[in-house]
């Protein structure tokens, strides 16, 4: 009678597999594998693979924080509180939307007034802004009688410029007031010069 042997510990050895060949090697395989449909539904667990559509809502949720928080630091700078009691409401957000649009942006180049400039110049204009500006804003605004066609630009532009003009401007108001045509500067000067009085 044979028996079988029973090997206590059997020793299994690697197989070395050949390179199976294919019978049809030009089919295309068209079913996805499961990591694809995994990461074409946003449903990956696995930590080394990327979810896209999670990636997108991390940042959408950082930059609606950041918004929020530079929204608040621009309304405490241009004195919103204050300032809104003064102006138009509507005008008034449009400008300060405008101003976190900006600040928010992540290009590297913002055009203002037809001219590429470098975000970080135009970011630093917008948030030397304060209440004074926005009046001097408001101000070009109301004084502004031509046709503009780009709101936004024309808004940007202001912004943009008011830090570095705003003193010039109501320098040449103040001296168009004081010694203007039609001023009484002119008039009492010119009867202070006149021989025989």
């Amino acid at each position: 009678m044979l028996e079988n042997p029973i090997l206590e510990n059997p020793i299994l050895d690697n197989p070395v597999l050949e390179k199976p060949t294919l019978g049809n090697p030009t089919q295309l395989i068209t079913k996805k594998t499961n990591k694809d449909s995994l990461m074409t539904k946003g449903l990956s667990k696995h930590p080394s693979i990327p979810d896209p559509s999670r990636e997108a809502a991390i940042e959408k949720d950082e930059i609606g924080l950041d918004a929020h928080s530079i929204k608040e630091s621009i309304q405490e700078k241009i004195e919103y509180k204050f300032i809104v009691q003064r102006y138009d409401k509507d005008r008034l957000d449009e400008i300060v939307e405008l101003m976190v649009e900006t600040l928010c942006s992540k290009r590297e180049y913002i055009t203002v007034a037809g001219d590429d400039y470098p975000a970080s110049l135009v970011k630093e204009r917008l948030q030397r802004i304060d209440s004074t500006h926005i009046e001097y804003v408001f101000e070009c605004l109301d004084k502004n009688t031509t046709l503009i066609r780009n709101i936004k630009k024309y808004l940007l532009t202001t912004l943009f410029n008011a830090p570095s003009t705003i003193d010039s401007y109501y320098t040449a108001l103040v001296k168009h007031d004081l010694y203007g045509p039609g001023s009484h500067f002119y008039e009492d000067l010119g009867s202070l010069i006149k021989p025989g009085r």
